[in-house]
């Protein structure tokens, strides 16, 4: 057999326990790439989303505005773009949980900015809505894909998994700044409101969150409300 044959098949053979644990599952995906992601890198990523869609997991997109850009015509070129992989995908305009519940029972994938008319101009971080709807759709995951890679030790190697305790005691000596201390404070509220697990991932790197979710050792940052909670697969 070719090798890269075994090796396509031995990422495929990885990945199944994973399958098995995220089929139904509610995963909120945090998507600040529409500033600077090429078409062809947004491409992709929208096919990997909707992947997510295909293998049975229920993807909320909550994006930023795109600089320059009417918000609300941004939202639906997102959903465009989704849908061009043969699903079904609607723009929400701020946080509506009822619609987003009701677009999830029937396999569509909500499609959310943070603003509505009420709030058109005011500044809402999306991480800060991303963290709400995950919390209160009782979400298995909250995942930040943006240009932040995760989290790095003292010696610049990235911390692949931490549990909700160490990364407290982590961000005593090592304060995050900017967007990133954002996403760190977004996941230690949502993993207290009772999120499973939070990914910081680098939403360019190619099929980034197809690699952190399908592999042990992932690509970015995973925080865990405890280690005791590893899938089975991964304690072995």
């Amino acid at each position: 057999m070719n090798d890269s044959y075994k090796i396509k098949a031995d990422i495929l053979t990885d990945a199944l326990p994973y399958m098995q644990d995220f089929e139904g599952k509610i995963m909120v995906i945090q998507y600040s790439c529409n500033n600077y992601a090429s078409p062809e890198q947004e491409k992709r990523i929208m096919q990997d989303i909707s992947l997510l869609h295909f293998l049975g997991v229920h993807p909320v997109v909550v994006h930023s505005n795109k600089s320059g850009v009417d918000i609300f015509r941004e939202n639906k070129r997102i959903a465009a773009l989704l849908e061009t992989n043969n699903l079904k995908a609607i723009g929400i305009c701020g946080i509506d949980l009822q619609t987003i519940r009701i677009l999830i029972d029937n396999q569509y994938i909500p499609v959310v900015i943070p603003n509505d008319i009420q709030t058109e101009s005011e500044n809402i971080f999306v991480e800060d809505t991303a963290r709400e709807i995950a919390v209160k759709l009782k979400a298995d995951k909250l995942i930040f894909m943006s240009k932040d890679k995760g989290l790095f030790d003292d010696n610049g190697q990235m911390l692949p998994i931490m549990s909700l305790a160490t990364l407290i005691e982590y961000n005593k000596y090592h304060e995050q700044k900017g967007y990133l201390n954002l996403k760190v404070q977004n996941a230690i509220k949502a993993i207290n409101g009772g999120v499973h697990r939070v990914h910081i991932i680098d939403g360019l790197m190619e099929h980034s969150i197809l690699l952190e979710l399908f592999s042990i050792e992932g690509i970015g940052t995973a925080i865990l409300d405890s280690l005791d909670n590893l899938y089975k697969h991964e304690q072995q």
